[in-house]
């Protein structure tokens, strides 16, 4: 495996070679998932045919995947890489397949991804996620990791964070770094993860620009590309804001008005494992900054809200306990209920004047109540707008997991908001630390940009929602036409009045640095364009920019994946079906889908034309045994022509069995207990939960040939009898587990 990164002011480019080794006699197809952030986009792929690479072309997502599995049928080595792990929910996820991969040889995979990275109080944070799932393992024979840092602002403070990752740094000045490292049989357990710092200074503004007039980007219609000789030129705008607030020690001012805190805790099922211990951690975060003068409540949310108290109380230690207590003793229930939490937290904030907050952990994933994301976030923009302009709350959403429903929780927190989300595999408390911080500071209200004179340029997008100072504001937007002394004004009004940054700039003719901004100027178009159909519903315009922005620009989107293949095997095709009902989303052009079941049963599709898919229910026989099974899709479209397609689905009715081994039923409080437990093999996760002790995740152990952990008794344990509980969970979400009686003695 090799990486290069390469940061430019607040953009980092990773690229990706990977070579995919087959060890068996065998040919085999290449799986590999990657989770990336919220502010990533992939934006190139490539496969290679022993010494020729294939690049990747980006087309109709509802077209790669028949093209690709048709391709593999006759081993022309197809390469297919798209969001969503195969499903459109996951949006985080990506899966790049490539096939075949010869016995016992190999295969070369190529990726390439661009990250926008935030500054939070003068500090950012970049990692790159390696560390693979819980429970699975993933190493590389050869490692090698190329690394460079370039600023306009001066840097400060750079540091790596990744013990196995020790960088070789070869250059470093005020405004670059160099830096590598190289390894073999190398054990990726751990993130690749850096930290700087720029140099805390007043308030400045910068101007970034390309322009390539000439050559243009092509674009790919997949056997000719036309290259553009009157290409729009792209600028982005840096305004770094100065801290506010500081004493003349240079100590930043504690004073603030008391808080009104109303935390809504997500404790349905989806929130189970990692992203519960994730939102607890927030939890936690948020009471420590808390003072005795704010108020606080905590409601859980699932299928119905549970208040901790019936209104506000002081926050002081013990209700923080309190209600810490409260959650630790509550139950997880299927079902989210998001709108009904919402307006509980409302109702609390309506008895308040001022300085309200809400906080919110979880997914996003509304099940009950408005489920539908547009609407949702429509009524709750209704519901803010119409209390007094002092009684608004503040809203700050933490989301963890690698599903979130990011267009929605980006809607809610259109409402003087803050958004964070977290991959399962992505360290935390950089992130937290600065979510939280921000509930201590005044956002920036009204930012804007203005351009003199404004017609040089043309459609201009924020990169954030919310400001704050030791942050950078940014806005990217395209110019049709040079300008020279272009005047450039961040205006927006702080804690201690308005303010005014500006600077002047040319839009050149042509400028070849920065490269990265045509493709960041139509992300932030084209996260427009989705928000306006998560918010209206789709219409064929707006689907067809995204298409044509994304084919243009190269990167991928919800409607568009990658694919290598030869560019003489591109042709039309249809379809694509869907999780977790039979819902199939097919061409305009199909009239008529049937379903052939394995278990006998012919179903006909019947057409949603608000939703514009087809769809069918049924029910799997009594009899039927777990496992995979396929059903055949027959489509017909208007012109009589024929296609076939196969969906697969999973029957798992049982959950996983487990037997749990210990040394000893009688412990001394403060030793460690070790545990054994065998279980089925679809189980996924393993936790030891005993009341009072911290729960254990227990791994797979190749030597022992089961799982093992060790469960450490606190030093001050209570001695008596307790129950050691040790839950298993399968692939498919069912749940088994284990109960052990043990004494602990003094």
């Amino acid at each position: 495996m090799e990486i290069t990164v390469t940061i430019d002011n607040s953009d980092a480019r990773v690229f990706v070679r990977q070579i995919f080794a087959n060890h068996t006699s065998n040919i085999q197809e290449g799986n590999y998932v990657f989770d990336l952030g919220s502010r990533a986009v992939v934006s190139d792929f490539a496969t290679w045919d022993g010494p020729v690479r294939i690049p990747a072309v980006v087309l109709e997502r509802k077209r790669t995947e028949e093209i690709y599995e048709g391709l593999k049928q006759q081993a022309i080595d197809p390469g297919l890489l798209q969001m969503g792990e195969r499903t459109e929910g996951h949006s985080s996820s990506f899966t790049a397949r490539i096939t075949p991969i010869p016995a016992y040889g190999t295969k070369r995979l190529e990726f390439e991804y661009h990250e926008s990275i935030p500054v939070e109080n003068f500090k950012s944070f970049f990692s790159i996620a390696l560390k693979p799932d819980a429970f699975l393992k993933q190493s590389a024979t050869r490692f090698a990791l190329h690394f460079e840092l370039r600023s306009e602002h001066p840097i400060a403070g750079f540091k790596a964070l990744s013990k196995i990752f020790p960088l070789k740094i070869e250059q470093q000045t005020p405004n670059l770094v160099r830096a590598s490292f190289q390894a073999e049989d190398l054990d990726l357990a751990e993130n690749f993860a850096v930290q700087y710092e720029l140099q805390p200074v007043g308030d400045r503004l910068h101007v970034l620009t390309h322009r390539d007039p000439v050559s243009g980007q092509p674009d790919p219609t997949e056997t000719s590309p036309i290259r553009s000789t009157n290409e729009p030129g792209f600028f982005e705008v840096q305004a770094v804001l100065g801290r506010q607030n500081v004493s003349a020690s240079g100590q930043k001012d504690q004073k603030r008005p008391p808080h009104n805190v109303v935390v809504l805790f997500d404790n349905s099922l989806s929130m189970q494992w990692d992203k519960l211990e994730r939102s607890y951690a927030a939890l936690q975060k948020i009471m420590h900054v808390l003072q005795a003068q704010d108020r606080f409540n905590l409601l859980l949310f699932n299928n119905r809200v549970t208040p901790f108290a019936s209104q506000m109380g002081a926050a002081t230690p013990i209700a923080l306990r309190q209600a810490d207590d409260f959650l630790q003793h509550s139950m997880l229930r299927g079902g989210t209920n998001l709108q009904q939490g919402l307006e509980a937290a409302l109702q609390q904030c309506r008895q308040n004047p001022r300085d309200n907050y809400i906080v919110v952990l979880t997914d996003g994933e509304a099940t009950r109540g408005t489920i539908q994301s547009g609407k949702l976030a429509a009524w709750y923009a209704a519901q803010w707008k119409a209390m007094d302009g002092a009684q608004r709350p503040r809203l700050f959403i933490f989301a963890a997991g690698d599903d979130v429903n990011l267009p929605l929780l980006k809607m809610l927190s259109r409402n003087d908001g803050v958004l964070e989300t977290v991959l399962s595999t992505e360290p935390a408390d950089f992130k937290l630390d600065a979510f939280v911080s921000k509930m201590e500071l005044a956002p920036v209200r009204g930012l804007r940009l203005e351009v003199g004179p404004a017609s040089a340029v043309d459609l201009v997008y924020p990169l954030q929602d919310a400001v704050f100072a030791g942050s950078v504001a940014s806005w990217v937007g395209q110019y049709k036409a040079p300008h020279t002394a272009l005047i450039f004004h961040a205006c927006g009004e702080r804690e201690n009045g308005p303010f005014d940054i500006s600077n002047t700039a040319d839009l050149p003719q042509k400028s070849l640095a920065h490269p990265q901004l045509p493709r960041l100027w139509a992300r932030a178009r084209v996260d427009a364009l989705l928000e306006k159909i998560e918010r209206d519903g789709e219409d064929p315009a707006t689907i067809d920019e995204i298409i044509r922005l994304a084919r243009k620009y190269k990167f991928v989107t919800p409607y568009t994946s990658f694919l290598a293949v030869p560019r003489a095997l591109l042709r039309p095709r249809v379809i694509r079906p869907g999780d977790p009902v039979l819902r199939v989303h097919t061409d305009a052009a199909i009239v008529s889908v049937v379903a052939l079941f394995p278990f006998g049963l012919t179903k006909p599709l019947r057409y949603l034309n608000k939703e514009d898919v087809w769809q069918t229910r049924f029910l799997a026989p009594p009899d039927m045994t777990d496992g995979t099974y396929n059903v055949r899709l027959v489509l017909r479209d208007r012109s009589g022509n024929i296609y076939r397609e196969n969906k697969s689905f999973v029957i798992a009715s049982k959950p996983p069995t487990l037997k749990v081994t210990l040394d000893s039923r009688r412990f001394r409080r403060g030793s460690a207990i070790h545990l054994k437990v065998s279980a089925s093999s679809s189980t996924r996760n393993l936790i030891a939960n005993l009341h009072g002790a911290p729960r254990v995740r227990l791994l797979w152990d190749a030597a022992a040939r089961t799982n093992i952990g060790e469960l450490q008794l606190p030093a001050d344990f209570s001695p008596g009898n307790y129950t050691l509980v040790v839950t298993a969970e399968d692939i498919a979400h069912n749940i088994g587990s284990q109960e052990v009686q043990i004494e602990v003695l003094p």
